[in-house]
């Protein structure tokens, strides 16, 4: 026996749709480790623009030509022979 009473003015409950993937494991293939990543660049989404950020922010520490500085980094114990 159902006893619900209908109200006027109130919506009735809607039905709850059938749930699905609860439970199932994701089916994905195994990315190729010696492929590079590629991000995305639309430009528009949240993760474009952090990129874009952090992009901006590491330009300013690059270095052109490495040429001039190299073999300052050198051992100390060279001259030891």
């Amino acid at each position: 026996m159902n006893l619900e009473i209908q109200v006027p003015g109130v919506p009735e409950p809607m039905p709850e749709a059938p749930r699905k993937g609860i439970g199932r494991p994701r089916k994905t293939a195994p990315r190729n480790p010696l492929a590079p990543y590629r991000r995305c660049r639309c430009g528009v989404c949240a993760m474009c623009k952090d990129n874009a950020k952090w992009d901006r922010i590491f330009a300013k520490f690059e270095v052109s030509q490495y040429t001039d500085i190299k073999g300052v980094f050198q051992s100390p114990l060279k001259d030891f022979r």
